[in-house]
């Protein structure tokens, strides 16, 4: 069978033929669409370029407020005040030291609670 009598035996063929109506046809092209599983909208549509845009943002932020303000650096051997606020802090270290020898050691308290516990349960009478 050669190529043009196939196609004059399928162009009188009744499924060609066959009349639906216009709101059948939309309903059935309707079910086919909501019937198609739909492609998931990823993040990155948007938030890739909110987030360059902020990190190009902070970015320009930074360098401009850099070079605005001028910031300078001191060595601590410039500043008096560095010395003063050296010394207060080993202060401030020794009194730390201070209360730490001065208060008991947690092990300790915890011992002390354990031994009044076990009292307070052989004075009950609860077995342990």
């Amino acid at each position: 069978m050669n190529k043009y009598s196939l196609q004059k035996s399928l162009a009188g063929a009744p499924e060609t033929e066959i009349k639906v109506s216009a709101e059948l046809h939309r309903d059935i092209m309707r079910a086919v669409r909501l019937a198609r599983p739909t492609p998931k909208k990823s993040l990155s549509d948007w938030t890739t370029p909110a987030w360059v845009s902020g990190m190009a943002f902070t970015a320009v932020a930074v360098f401009y407020l850099s070079q605005m303000t001028g910031i300078e650096t001191q060595t601590p051997q410039d500043d008096p005040q560095s010395v003063v606020s050296v010394a207060s802090l080993q202060a401030l270290g020794d009194k730390l030291v201070g209360l730490s020898e001065s208060a008991p050691v947690p092990e300790e308290e915890l011992r002390k609670e354990l031994e009044r516990l076990k009292s307070d349960l052989g004075r009950f009478d609860f077995r342990s």
